[in-house]
C-alpha cells in the first residue's frame, strides 16, 4: 500500500526531512502545501504525514489552509503523523494541527514530533556558522521518529498555552503584506531562482526584477536562495549570512512547487 507525505518548507529542511522519511517504507508520494485549492486524496494509503516549520509557535498560513480543505476520501481512519521543524520550540503546532484534521475531517492525529533543525529566520537574526554539525543533529534526531512511524506508534500532545497562539495569529495577520519590505538591489540579475523557490508563487519576474505579490508566507525562500544576495528585508539582511538546506538545491524545490 502507498503512502503520502505532505510538506511546507522554505529552506529546504522540511522537504529534506520528507524525502528522508519517504524513503523508509517507499512507494511515498511527497506533495508540497504550498498548492493552492483542494487536494484529494483518491487512493487509500497506509499512512498519511504532515511536515512543517514552526511560524512563531504555530503553524504558517498555508499550511493550516491546506490541511482545513484536504479531502481524506477514504482514509479517515489511515494512520496519520505531523512533525514540527523549529530551531527553537514546536509550540502549539502539533495540537493546532490534531485540532485541525479532527474538526474539519474527523481525523485522528495519531502521532506527534518535533525536530530541531536549523532555525533561519534572517529578517531577525544573523545565520549561524555550524551549518553541518546541527543538520548532522537533526538526521539524528529523526531516526526515532522514522521508527515511530514505520511502527504506527501514537502519542499524546500537549496543548500550550493560549498566549503563544496569540502572537502566532499576529504573525499571520501580518504576513501576507510583509514583502512590501523587501528591496532587489542593482545585483539582481533576474534569474528566476527566487520564483522558482517561492512555494505559494508569491513572485513575478517583471522588468528583468521580481515583484512581490503580496501574498507572502514569511518563508524567506527568495531571501536564502538568490545566488546574489539581492533581495532583502529593509536594511536588515544585507550583512547576514545566508542558509539553505545541504541537501536542497532549489531545483528540488523548484521540482515540487510545480503544479
Amino acid at each position: 500500500m502507498e503512502n503520502i507525505v505532505f510538506y511546507f518548507s522554505g529552506t529546504g529542511n522540511c522537504l529534506a526531512a520528507a524525502k528522508t522519511i519517504a524513503k523508509e517504507p517507499g512507494n511515498t508520494g511527497i506533495v508540497s502545501m504550498g498548492r493552492p485549492g483542494k487536494y484529494t486524496l483518491s487512493k487509500q494509503y497506509d499512512s498519511i504525514g504532515f511536515i512543517y516549520p514552526v511560524y512563531f509557535w504555530g503553524l504558517p498560513k498555508r499550511v493550516i489552509d491546506f490541511t482545513e480543505k484536504l479531502d481524506f476520501g477514504s482514509n479517515r481512519n489511515t494512520y496519520c503523523y505531523s512533525i514540527a521543524s523549529n530551531g527553537g520550540d514546536p509550540g502549539n503546532t502539533l495540537n493546532q494541527l490534531g485540532e485541525i484534521l479532527y474538526k474539519n475531517h474527523r481525523v485522528k492525529l495519531n502521532y506527534g514530533a518535533e525536530l530541531k533543525m536549523f532555525s533561519n529566520y534572517v529578517v531577525m537574526y544573523d545565520m549561524r556558522k555550524n551549518v553541518e554539525e546541527i543538520t548532522l543533529a537533526s538526521n539524528e534526531r529523526l531516526i526515532p521518529v522514522i521508527k515511530a512511524i514505520k511502527n504506527k506508534t501514537g502519542n499524546s500532545i500537549t496543548k500550550w498555552k493560549k498566549p503563544l497562539v496569540i502572537v502566532n495569529k499576529l504573525f499571520l495577520k501580518a504576513a501576507p503584506g510583509m514583502d512590501k519590505n523587501y528591496n532587489v538591489s542593482d545585483a539582481c540579475t533576474a534569474c528566476g531562482v527566487c520564483k522558482a523557490v517561492c512555494p505559494v508563487k508569491n513572485i513575478e519576474i517583471s522588468d528583468n526584477k521580481p515583484r512581490f505579490k503580496h501574498n507572502c508566507e514569511q518563508c524567506v525562500a527568495c531571501i536564502q536562495y538568490c545566488p546574489a544576495k539581492a533581495i532583502n528585508y529593509k536594511n536588515a539582511t544585507q550583512k547576514r549570512g545566508r542558509y539553505t538546506h545541504p541537501d536542497i538545491g532549489y531545483r528540488d524545490l523548484a521540482e515540487y512547487n510545480e503544479w
